[in-house]
């Protein structure tokens, strides 16, 4: 059996996530980054993604992260976040509304085109994790 490692998912409101995984997929702010067991020390700025946690008894799991930081240190991997969202808690069509409103933006200031940005890249990784676990 592979070594495993904490992984806990915290929020401004509320601990999402606190189990031992063997590996984790998360959306750093320029790519993703794979984490497995005895890696070194890292800290990480997250970007909007989908961050996938995968079991020692096999199967995975997998969360809309927006934003915020991971750490992992020692055999423990902390994600602080605003917005964690386990996949079966995403609903494609207010997803894909999401979009539709971030693609209806009409930016004027440079401010207004990166929100406008952050807010579709947002959506489509929803929208991708809505496919992944068929989210009405």
């Amino acid at each position: 059996m592979a070594e495993t490692f904490r992984c806990t998912i915290v929020t401004p409101e509320r601990q999402v996530f606190d189990e031992p995984v063997v590996y984790a997929s998360i959306p750093a702010w320029d790519g993703q980054i794979g984490l497995m067991a005895q890696r070194a020390p890292l800290l990480a700025k997250l970007g909007d993604g989908i961050l996938r946690l995968d079991f020692p008894q096999g199967g995975s799991r997998l969360f809309f992260v927006g934003g915020g930081f991971a750490q992992m240190k020692g055999d423990k991997l902390t994600v602080l976040t605003p917005e964690a969202v386990p996949a079966e808690e995403v609903v494609q069509k207010n997803a894909q509304a999401q979009l539709q409103e971030a693609q209806a933006i009409v930016p004027s200031t440079e401010k207004e085109a990166l929100r406008q940005q952050r807010g579709i890249q947002r959506a489509q990784a929803l929208l991708e994790l809505s496919g992944k676990t068929g989210g009405n």
